[in-house]
C-alpha cells in the first residue's frame, strides 16, 4: 500500500465515520470525509482520489444517485458501504459499477482489506492518465459516459451534437491510433467516402472548438495530412 493513497469516504453516521477515518489513517490513508453526497461530489470535481467508500442511505439523498454523480468526475473504483441488507440494493450497486459492496456492521480489518485489495487490484490495471471500463472513457481532464452519452472536460459538461459525440466517442477508443477519414466517414456516414466530401472535416473542426483545441497545429486531435487523425492521450492536463 502506499502511503500517500487518498480516500473519499460518504458517510452521515458521524460517529462512525469518525471511527472509520480513525482507522485509515492510522494505516496510511489520506482520507476526506463529507456527511452528504453534494458536498462529496464537489470535492470530487476538484481532487482525485484512489478509492471512493460510499453510504447509500444518505438522509434525503440516494446513494446510487450520488455514485452517478460521482463517476462524472471520478475514474476511481467505489465501494459502497451500507446497512441496508437488501439483496436488491446489493444487486443494483454491483450492477451500476461499484467494485464491492459491504454491509455494515463491517470489521475494520476486513474494510482495509477490501481497500487494499480495490486499489491494488485497480492500479495494476488501469494507466495512470488514461481510464477506460464498459461505460466510461477518461484522458485527464476529459470524461466520456457512453451509456448517459454525455462529455466533461474540466467538469464542464460539452455541448455536443449527437454526430460529434459519436465522432469523440470513435477516435478516444482508439487513443494514439491513427483513425482515417475512410473510417470515420463510413461510421458516422453509413457509406464508403468519395474521397471528396469534406463532412468529416467540418466536424472535426466544431469539435475542437468546443474541447479547448485551437492551438495550431491542434494538439488534441491531431490531424496526419492525407490520411486521417490520432487522439492524442497525453492532452488532456
Amino acid at each position: 500500500m502506499t502511503k500517500h493513497n487518498k480516500i473519499l469516504y460518504i458517510e452521515d453516521d458521524l460517529k462512525l465515520a469518525q471511527l472509520v477515518v480513525n482507522y485509515l489513517m492510522s494505516n496510511g490513508y489520506e482520507v476526506d470525509h463529507f456527511d452528504n453526497g453534494c458536498h462529496a461530489c464537489y470535492q470530487a470535481s476538484m481532487k482525485k482520489f484512489d478509492l471512493i467508500l460510499l453510504d447509500i442511505g444518505l438522509g434525503n439523498e440516494d446513494g446510487f444517485d450520488v455514485f452517478k454523480e460521482l463517476k462524472r468526475y471520478q475514474d476511481s473504483p467505489i465501494i459502497f458501504m451500507t446497512a441496508r441488507q437488501s439483496q436488491v440494493d446489493h444487486i443494483t450497486g454491483l450492477e451500476l459499477g461499484a467494485d464491492d459492496y459491504l454491509t455494515k456492521p463491517v470489521s475494520p480489518s476486513i474494510l482495509l482489506a477490501k481497500i487494499n485489495n480495490t486499489i491494488r487490484r485497480t492500479q495494476q490495471v488501469k494507466p495512470q492518465s488514461t481510464v477506460h471500463n464498459a461505460h466510461n472513457i477518461r484522458f485527464g481532464s476529459l470524461s466520456i459516459n457512453t451509456i448517459q452519452r454525455e462529455a466533461y472536460l474540466h467538469s464542464q459538461p460539452l455541448e455536443l451534437t449527437s454526430a460529434e459525440f459519436e465522432l469523440l466517442i470513435q477516435l478516444a477508443k482508439a487513443p494514439g491510433q491513427l483513425i482515417s477519414r475512410d473510417q470515420l466517414f463510413d461510421s458516422a456516414i453509413g457509406r464508403k467516402y468519395d474521397g471528396q466530401s469534406r463532412t468529416i472535416d467540418g466536424r472535426i473542426s466544431r469539435l475542437r472548438k468546443k474541447l479547448g483545441d485551437e492551438s495550431v497545429p491542434p494538439q488534441k486531435i491531431v490531424t496526419v495530412w492525407g490520411k486521417g487523425y490520432i487522439f492524442s492521450p497525453q492532452a488532456w492536463s
